[in-house]
């Protein structure tokens, strides 16, 4: 392994802590290497068999779904640093279950599941950064499986949304409304017809772009609860 790709694994959350030299140490006999994909290339696809641990480390993903209705349903972002369906690296589904495509030139790096066995025996930092990466990521398809499964209207939702993103009566959308609304789970015409309702029902006013002004925290608080 190069100098520079050292010093980039070193820099992950995942090694924090480690010396260069550590790492080089640690990888010397493991079989890793570096992956690297175009713009718009597919890094994965749904249903890939998963035979190791896969890191970004450089460029952003993005994960996708395709609907029976032949419409893509985008999941989220992997930026550099994350780590890719780490909840499915053991277990009896050894599988990738969304597409993975890369928004940038993408570089990830690979160690093989026998090779990653051996490297969490041996450390314990990162034996323990390993199982809360797994627990995170649980946590994380438990609440969203619970956001789309509630009963909640458009309304509470944005509500709810708004109100965990705001700061001193400010808030930004921190995601498109194409975007917002698949999160939500919901159309983006419906989406869009709520926000101008709370617009003219003087909950919120806009300022510029993507940037909102609270003008009712207890109307906001209605609908949330």
């Amino acid at each position: 392994m190069k100098g520079n790709e050292i010093k980039i694994i070193s820099n992950l959350e995942f090694f924090k802590g480690l010396m260069e030299e550590e790492i080089l140490e640690i990888f010397k006999e493991s079989k890793c290497k570096i992956l690297k994909f175009k713009k718009g290339e597919h890094v994965v696809f749904r249903g890939d068999n998963i035979d190791g641990i896969y890191i970004n480390i450089r460029g952003i993903l993005v994960a996708e779904m395709l609907k029976e209705d032949g419409n893509v349903k985008k999941i989220e972002e992997l930026p550099e640093g994350k780590i890719l369906a780490s909840a499915f690296i053991f277990g009896k589904v050894n599988k990738f279950p969304v597409d993975l495509i890369a928004k940038s030139e993408a570089e990830i790096f690979y160690i093989q599941k026998k090779e990653l066995i051996k490297l969490l025996k041996k450390n314990s930092k990162i034996l323990v950064r390993f199982l809360d990466e797994i627990s995170n990521k649980a946590q994380f398809l438990s609440k969203n499986l619970w956001e789309s499964l509630s009963n909640k209207t458009i309304n509470q939702k944005l509500a709810e949304y708004i109100l965990k993103n705001e700061k001193e009566n400010y808030f930004e959308f921190d995601k498109s409304i194409k975007e917002l609304a698949e999160y939500f789970n919901v159309s983006r015409p419906s989406l869009s017809r709520v926000i101008k309702s709370f617009i003219e029902e003087g909950v919120i006013i806009k300022l510029e772009k993507n940037r909102y002004e609270i003008v009712s925290k207890k109307k906001l608080e209605k609908y949330n609860f």
